[in-house]
């Protein structure tokens, strides 16, 4: 948040769902393979003739919407605050 205050826009690497909700304001940017890895291990979308998901368009769009759908839930429920 430091550096997010001083201007500099940040980009995380690899950040995952709760990391979003955590600190995603802070962000610029961020990436992450857990869509692909996720199409992968899962069978396709229904009506989809490839093996499975991993380069999928449709799949990744899909996905990206439950990451925000999560980040929104997460920044609006409350937080338990540490005692320490």
């Amino acid at each position: 948040a430091t550096l997010h205050s001083h201007g500099l826009r940040l980009h995380g690497f690899g950040v995952k769902t709760q990391g979003l909700s955590d600190y995603g304001p802070s962000l610029y940017s961020a990436d992450s393979m857990a869509w692909s890895v996720d199409g992968r291990r899962n069978a396709p979308l229904p009506g989809h003739t490839h093996k499975n998901c991993a380069n999928c368009p449709d799949w990744a769009l899909a996905w990206r919407q439950r990451v925000l759908d999560a980040i929104e839930k997460g920044m609006t429920a409350p937080r338990q605050l540490s005692l320490l």
